[in-house]
Order: C-alpha cells, then sequence, then structure tokens
C-alpha cells in the first residue's frame, strides 16, 4: 500500500473515481486535506478525509483492512462500488443508510436569500475571522465550522463562514466542510438549545450570498430529510438519494 500526500500524486487516484462529484473526495485529491491510499498492485485507492472514506476500484478485503488500520474509528464509509459493500460490513459497518446529493441550481434567487438571511431580533451575524474560529472551536458542537482551516486567518481570507451570535455567544454557523479551487462543501450547526428558530436557514443564506458574490459554487450532501428540506427551501434542486455505510459515527453533522 501506497500513501500519496502530494497533489501530484494524489491526481492520478481521480480515475478510480469515475464520475465522483463529492467535494470533500475533490478536495483530498487536491492535497488539501486527508489522506490517499493507492494499493501496491495499483487496482484500487482509499481517500479517507474529515471522517469520510471513498473506495475505488477493484475491491479486494486485505487493500482496506490495512488502509483502514491507518485511520482512526468513527467515519462514515462511502462506497465507490458495490463490491466493496461486502467487504465494509464484514469490517463492522452498519446497515447501509441513505444520503441524499442535492443539485446546484443554475441561479440562486438572490433576493429570497437576502430577506432569509436577516437574522432575528437578539441575534447579530458575523463573518468567519480570528475570534470566531477560536469561539468555533470551544465547544464539539460548533468546530466542524472551523475544522477545514487550518487557522483563524484562513477562515477570514476564505470569506465564506457566517455565524449567528446572540450577544457573544456563538449559537449557530454555516461554513466550509471542504473547499476546492471553484467548490464550497457546506456545513451547518446549530447549538442543539437554539434550534428550529431559523437561525440555520439565516446562516445559510448569507453564506450563499458570499457565494455568488465570490463566484463560488456552493454543494450540499444531506444526511438527514430535515437537511435536505432546508436545501430545497434555500433553491437547491433534484435531491438524488445514495447509500453509505457507517462502522461508527462520532457526530451529527450537517454535512
Amino acid at each position: 500500500m501506497n500513501e500519496r500526500v502530494t497533489r501530484e500524486e494524489r491526481e492520478p487516484l481521480r480515475r478510480f473515481f469515475p464520475g465522483m462529484e463529492d467535494v470533500l473526495l475533490l478536495s483530498a485529491l487536491e492535497g488539501r486535506t486527508g489522506r490517499a491510499f493507492e494499493s501496491a498492485n495499483g487496482t484500487a485507492a482509499l481517500v479517507a478525509a474529515r471522517g469520510f472514506v471513498f473506495l475505488g476500484g477493484q475491491a479486494r478485503e486485505w487493500f482496506f483492512r490495512e488502509a483502514a488500520a491507518c485511520l482512526s474509528p468513527g467515519f462514515l464509509t462511502f462506497i465507490g462500488s458495490p463490491s466493496w459493500l461486502g467487504i465494509a460490513r464484514r469490517w463492522g459497518a452498519q446497515a447501509p443508510m441513505t444520503r441524499w446529493r442535492m443539485e446546484t441550481p443554475d441561479r440562486f434567487n438572490v433576493g429570497f436569500l437576502r430577506r432569509l438571511a436577516v437574522p432575528m431580533s437578539g441575534f447579530i451575524l458575523k463573518t468567519g475571522d480570528e475570534q470566531v474560529y477560536a469561539d468555533c472551536l470551544k465547544d464539539a458542537w460548533s468546530e466542524d465550522l472551523a475544522a477545514f482551516y487550518p487557522d483563524g486567518a484562513a477562515m477570514a481570507r476564505d470569506g465564506l463562514t457566517v455565524t449567528a451570535y446572540r450577544g457573544k455567544e456563538l449559537v449557530a454557523g454555516c461554513g466550509v466542510y471542504a473547499r476546492t479551487e471553484t467548490t464550497a462543501e457546506i456545513e451547518i450547526d446549530t447549538r442543539i438549545d437554539m434550534r428550529r428558530q431559523g437561525l440555520a436557514a439565516c446562516c445559510a443564506a448569507a453564506f450563499l450570498l458570499h457565494c455568488v458574490d465570490q463566484g463560488v459554487t456552493p454543494h450540499w450532501d444531506a444526511m438527514t430529510p430535515i437537511s435536505r428540506n432546508l436545501a430545497l427551501k434555500l433553491g437547491f434542486v433534484r435531491p438524488r438519494p445514495y447509500f453509505v455505510v457507517c462502522r461508527e459515527e462520532k457526530n451529527e453533522t450537517n454535512r
């Protein structure tokens, strides 16, 4: 098994994932995040990033087990081809679960997003900066909003993250789960006691407006029907269901 570290080393691994559009996978293949492995005989690949695993090529249990031994437990496993499913299940994964890939529209309704991005009384929105970055890392519920960035300066330079505050308290946010040069995978988190108040929709609408302004294509991958329905409300279209298996899920990410 050979680990591929640089973008130049990872680029050839794209052949194992034909037609795959997942931003997290593409971000890893660009060398921005995660780890990538190719089998010694050049017939299979495994890419692991931010708690997700992508498998491609010829399904071989020895390769899967060897690569998985290098990874921390507790990740969702994306099956690059159906032949990997039996191997993943024998390894200890749970029954397949459904996720939805949302299609990004050609245009968002900017007027609607602007109205939705106005926070309710008592709350303010902040764009990501060094203080926001530090606040996101204070609690488990919000740490994924900052986890893609090496520091607060990088979050500020990207200019996409939007967070909601009540006074000095961070209560919700929409950020980047993964990035490529032209796309961004959306991460949404709301503190449990502040849910069902429209904060997620407000932050997401402001995030999408930043994407429109910067020419970034946002992507939404929904784990739950609630996430799928929010994406539809914001303007994403044609949800496509697909199956994944989960070995040991660490948290309820909205990615």
